[in-house]
């Protein structure tokens, strides 16, 4: 054999032994979820199963999963179409700002700040300001949380790639008399899809997998996300580990849909920008 067939081998067999490794969480998850009770008990790492799809009956019940899912795609699409937009435009603002220059750079130094600080530290007087507001247990004042949270990444993000995008091309727009948001909108909107894409992935992973603020700021059975839903099967004696797991997979199931019917537009999206220009 030769060297390079040998090493093409070699690194087949690694990327299927990473791929296993990567994957085995979910095929536990996926084989818990169709056992038994009895099953989970006396071997819950064997492929050996009843395969009770009754499991996810009973998850789909207990859950509420039609408000649960409702929830989670109103937090998340708000939360992450907000973020998105606002952020790109605030960035924007900061970069190319000519006037008032230090009021930008003092605003822009707060926003990267708020990176260094633990979300945790903030949750008391988020909790309080949202009360002051009428917004405690709503999913508006969560959105304005999320909003909130991750402005600092959004402006972070959106400020490196808006730096690299040629100034002579929003000078030639404005020449032609278009106004500083028609240059934005249709000159600099239009080259940040890479960064677009990368803060769309990122938000609807972080707000749809989120647990801390759920628990925290919505309160009842009405307001529950997905994550908090499956919190709930924790008894104080014991824990249903079947069903957990099948509440697990419906949870993460919508994610997965999305990934695969639009994987093509998304890394198309990531691989936009990485050719230079």
């Amino acid at each position: 054999m030769k060297k390079k067939q040998r090493d093409k081998l070699f690194f087949t067999i690694f990327m299927y032994l990473v791929t296993l490794v990567i994957f085995y969480p979910m095929i536990m998850m996926l084989l818990v979820s169709l056992k038994s009770k009895a099953e989970v008990v006396s071997n819950p790492v064997g492929v050996k199963m009843s395969f009770q799809f009754s499991n996810y009956t009973e998850a789909f019940r207990e859950m509420n999963y039609p408000l649960a899912f409702r929830n989670s795609v109103t937090l998340t699409a708000c939360s992450v179409l907000a973020v998105s937009f606002l952020g790109c435009i605030a960035a924007y603002a900061i970069v190319r700002c000519t006037k008032m220059k230090k009021l930008f750079l003092l605003i822009n130094i707060l926003f990267m700040i708020g990176l260094s600080l633990p979300q945790q530290v903030a949750i008391v007087p988020m909790v309080l300001w949202l009360q002051k507001l009428h917004l405690g247990n709503t999913l508006l004042g969560v959105i304005f949380v999320y909003i909130a949270a991750n402005a600092s990444y959004a402006i972070f993000l959106f400020s490196g790639f808006i730096n690299t995008v040629p100034v002579a091309l929003e000078e030639a727009a404005r020449m032609d008399g278009a106004t500083p948001f028609k240059v934005f909108w249709k000159i600099v909107f239009p080259l940040l899809k890479a960064p677009m894409v990368t803060m769309i992935i990122v938000m609807t992973l972080r707000v749809w997998n989120d647990f801390m603020y759920p628990l925290v700021l919505l309160q009842g059975k009405a307001a529950r996300t997905l994550p908090l839903t499956i919190f709930m099967f924790k008894g104080d004696l014991q824990i249903e580990w079947n069903i957990m797991f099948a509440a697990t997979t419906m949870a993460i199931l919508p994610l997965m849909i999305v990934y695969f019917i639009f994987q093509k537009q998304i890394i198309s999206g990531m691989m936009t920008g990485s050719v230079k220009m």
